[in-house]
């Protein structure tokens, strides 16, 4: 049983809403949202009970300061450490990470308090975790062939 998001089930509702917020800012971030992203997006939000019409709500009034302020309301350290860890998988799920991803990974930290050491731990860990499940589908040949 896959325990990773476990999690969730600790988040209040506007807790998952800030979560799904900072998510949409994050793929906002680098000024175009692809087909892809906005798919992601609503997968996600179903992790999170959030409505496919919701997140495009998000998406058309997005405002990147005012997600970034709204993540001062998690103010649990836990749950602001997996807010920073969700946010370093999706930058690091395409193609590369894009400057301004970083740049918002950085505020969104700030405001939650997590200092950038703390952040740089988070974020190699989870490329460890990426390059070490990849490895895993090779050493199993269960990778998933290319479209």
């Amino acid at each position: 049983m896959d325990h990773e998001y476990d999690y969730i089930a600790t988040l209040n509702a506007d807790e998952k809403r800030i979560f799904v917020e900072c998510f949409c800012g994050m793929v906002y971030a680098d000024g175009n949202v692809a087909k892809e992203e906005i798919e992601f997006l609503k997968s996600i939000g179903k992790l999170y009970g959030i409505t496919e019409q919701e997140i495009v709500a998000i998406l058309k009034s997005m405002n990147k300061d005012e997600v970034i302020n709204k993540a001062a309301g998690i103010t649990n350290r836990q749950k602001a450490l997996q807010l920073i860890k969700e946010l370093c998988y999706l930058a690091n799920s395409d193609t590369g990470l894009d400057d301004r991803e970083i740049d918002f990974i950085i505020d969104v930290a700030e405001k939650l308090n997590v200092d950038s050491e703390k952040l740089k731990q988070i974020n190699k860990w989870v490329l460890d975790k990426i390059v070490l499940e990849k490895t895993g589908e090779i050493i199993l040949e269960t990778e998933q062939p290319s479209a």
